[in-house]
Order: C-alpha cells, then structure tokens, then sequence
C-alpha cells in the first residue's frame, strides 16, 4: 500500500451559561422577561387601569420596560366599568420619567364619549395624568371627525386640545 493517511480532528465545546451571560449580555439586554402579561394598577385598593401585554421585556440597568409585540390599556371608570382603552404594536414603559410611549398604530378610544384618536405615537405622562402627542392624528367621534398635528388631553380621553386641526361635522 503506497501512502495511505489519516487526519482527524476531535473537538470538545462546554458553555457555562454565566460566562455566556457575561460575554454577550449588553446594558440593553433584558433582566426580566415575561410572556402573557397582564398587570392591574390600583389606588387605595380602586383599580385604575390594567396593563396587558403579549410579551414584556424588562431591562433594570435603564429601568424601562419594553411590549415589542404591543400592548394594551384599559382605564377603569369603576369597579366594573372601561371607561377608555389604550393600544398600539409597540410600547416603552419608562418608571424613572413616570412615562409610556406608544407607538405604531395606537389606536385610543373612550367609550362614553364615544370617540377615537388614531395616531403612530402617543406619550402618555402618567404623574400628570395626561397623554399628548406631536405627530399627525385623526379623532373619529359620533358627529364629527377631525385631524391635525399634535393634540394634548386627560389620560381618559375624555377632555382634548388639538393642534392644527381640521374639522367635518356629520349631522
């Protein structure tokens, strides 16, 4: 037999998961990840609102909490009764600033007053219990429909100010 040759090659691999962690987690890398949320605020035992999520990924180094897949939020008028709701294919829940963004296709809606503000970004000041928004908007309500480009209100939707605003009125 003229030349006969063999190579071989034998590899070993061992991760240690908090190696891995170490090696490949950044400040922006979840702490806390949760599928199938749903949160209830309360005051004084009185629930204000509840938060209801597909998924929810929390970072504690920068204290935000992130809906990527979005997110929803119903304002209670009383024990049984929605008074408005909240909703978007994106949210970022900020604790320090006490704030939520909501963005891509929010859609919010009171249902006494029986109206709804479409938009792709609303911020949502929760210490001064307000939301408004610098992008362009339409609010669809029982006798009219309005747009515009910015509008501030109460964090029901309930009272509003509209910025640049075009109005129809339907009779």
């Amino acid at each position: 037999m003229a030349g006969m040759f063999f190579c071989g090659l034998l590899t070993s691999c061992e991760n240690d998961l908090e190696q891995v962690r170490t090696v490949t987690a950044t400040e922006e890398t979840p702490d806390e990840i949760v599928n199938g949320m749903h949160t209830v605020y309360s005051d004084s035992g009185i629930v204000k609102f509840e938060i209801i999520a597909t998924r929810m990924e929390k970072t504690t180094s920068t204290n935000t909490t992130i809906f990527k897949d979005g997110f929803e939020v119903n304002f209670f008028k009383s024990k049984d009764e929605i008074e408005a709701h909240l909703e978007a294919d994106y949210g970022e829940m900020r604790q320090d600033e006490k704030l939520i963004i909501a963005r891509n296709n929010v859609i919010f809606t009171n249902y006494i007053e029986n109206q709804t503000l479409k938009t792709e970004e609303l911020i949502w000041l929760q210490s001064a219990k307000k939301i408004t928004t610098t992008k362009q908007f339409e609010v669809f309500g029982e006798k009219y429909y309005a747009r515009g480009k910015g509008l501030e209100s109460d964090e029901t939707f309930s009272d509003y100010v509209m910025h640049e605003v075009s109005v129809e009125k339907n009779l």
